[in-house]
């Protein structure tokens, strides 16, 4: 079992709308770096519920094989074998992180692109918000918010490995 000392560490400051980029031990994860020629293979949106008794929890949504899922972060992290880094979003961006958090959740269960996510690693693939993989969830939620990545909706979705490269972040920091 992972230690999440360095994410508690961080909880409090891990905001909506930041990325969170994660690297897993398995052979999809070690594939999807190969032909992304990245660091991480898997990519997910941060929040943070303003309720009382949920204020100190961090979640996550994000593309898994299921479709668009929301996780309580800890737990996402417990038993997750690899490492995790968060990206926090630079403050310019602070006044639409709401607009980042309603996408994703407005877009729970939609399905996962497993057929994109395969054809991504010949060539990039146009977006299509009926079905979603996970950098290409997370490029339309920060698009949709006014948030320019570089990759414009409906042209080519982006890979983790892009989204590592976006000009939209403070530095990352790993939490895991």
């Amino acid at each position: 079992m992972n230690s999440l000392l360095v994410y508690y560490k961080y909880q409090k400051e891990i905001k909506t709308g930041d990325h969170l980029g994660f690297r897993g031990k398995g052979v999809i994860g070690w594939l999807i770096r190969k032909f992304s020629k990245g660091e991480i293979n898997h990519s997910a949106i941060a929040l943070r519920l303003r309720y009382v008794g949920l204020d100190k929890r961090r979640f996550t949504v994000e593309a898994l094989d299921h479709g668009i899922e929301f996780h309580m972060l800890s737990r996402r992290l417990q038993n997750y074998q690899g490492e995790v880094w968060w990206y926090p979003l630079k403050e310019e961006y602070d006044e639409v992180r709401y607009l980042v958090a309603e996408w994703m959740l407005d877009n729970v269960d939609v399905p996962y692109d497993y057929r994109s996510l395969f054809k991504q690693a010949v060539s990039k693939v146009s977006s299509d918000a009926n079905k979603l993989f996970c950098s290409e969830s997370c490029n339309f939620a920060w698009v949709n918010a006014g948030i320019d990545t570089g990759f414009p909706l409906c042209e080519k979705a982006p890979t983790p490995a892009d989204i590592d490269k976006f000009d939209i972040f403070k530095d990352k920091i790993r939490i895991l």
